[in-house]
């Protein structure tokens, strides 16, 4: 029974280390993508104060224009990625419990072995205690 609880103790051990892995990609991913939107909007920003302050050539209009609905399929596409690495930290975490619940079973049984143990052993103990004060009561009669 020890030996399987070191093995769900170690599978666990290896289920942290992996939700550990999946949160750090979530956490790079959101980073990311908040990077993104932030430059997003301060393109169009950008764009808005060119047009409003100076003018801008229908060519470059095109172009900023363009590359914003890059950029923003670029930050669509990021969010599916974010979308996706939610769903593995998800799937880790799941893991993780059930792990945890086999690890939990595991010291559940043995604490209960061992307590069943404890209590054979404290009766034994109590039926030899008995016999010997039995025994110690019939040579005081005898005497």
């Amino acid at each position: 029974m020890t030996l399987l609880r070191d093995m769900a103790e170690e599978k666990l051990t290896e289920t942290t280390r992996q939700l550990g892995s999946v949160q750090q990609s979530l956490q790079s991913a959101v980073t990311q993508h908040e990077q993104l939107q932030h430059y997003e909007h301060e393109y169009q920003q950008s764009l808005r104060e060119g047009m409003l302050s100076k003018g801008m050539s229908v060519a470059d209009l095109v172009n900023h224009q363009s590359f914003i609905l890059s950029l923003n399929q670029v930050v669509k596409q990021h969010e599916n990625h974010v979308e996706v690495c939610e769903q593995a930290v998800d799937r880790a975490k799941a893991g993780w419990i059930a792990d945890k619940q086999r690890l939990n079973a595991f010291e559940t049984l043995i604490v209960r072995r061992e307590t069943a143990q404890a209590q054979i052993e404290s009766r034994h103990e109590q039926k030899l205690m008995d016999e010997f004060a039995q025994r110690a009561g019939q040579r005081r009669e005898r005497v």
